[in-house]
């Protein structure tokens, strides 16, 4: 079983697991998206259901740590999505 932790270790793991989890998943957005147009619709399905699975397996784990950390570690998620955009509309003009 899980403890749940204190809420000192609490938020940076939340914050440092969703960040993480959603530099993951919004980076292989772009090649996800290349593959479905350009590729193999199977292979994309693939990664597909691969990133949802990780992002669902790091969610549920945050969520047994406890609230604080499901939280910011949703949060996490929200700053990595603003950063993978930003650096992704500095490259395509």
């Amino acid at each position: 079983m899980i403890e749940h932790l204190t809420l000192a270790a609490q938020v940076p793991t939340g914050l440092i697991a969703g960040f993480a989890a959603g530099l993951v998943h919004f980076s292989t957005l772009h090649r996800n998206v290349r593959l479905l147009a350009f590729g193999s619709a199977s292979k994309a399905l693939a990664m597909q259901l691969a990133r949802m699975g990780l992002m669902l397996v790091v969610l549920f784990v945050l969520a047994k740590l406890g609230p604080w950390t499901l939280l910011c570690g949703a949060l996490g998620v929200l700053v990595a999505r603003s950063v993978v955009l930003r650096l992704a509309r500095v490259v395509t003009p």
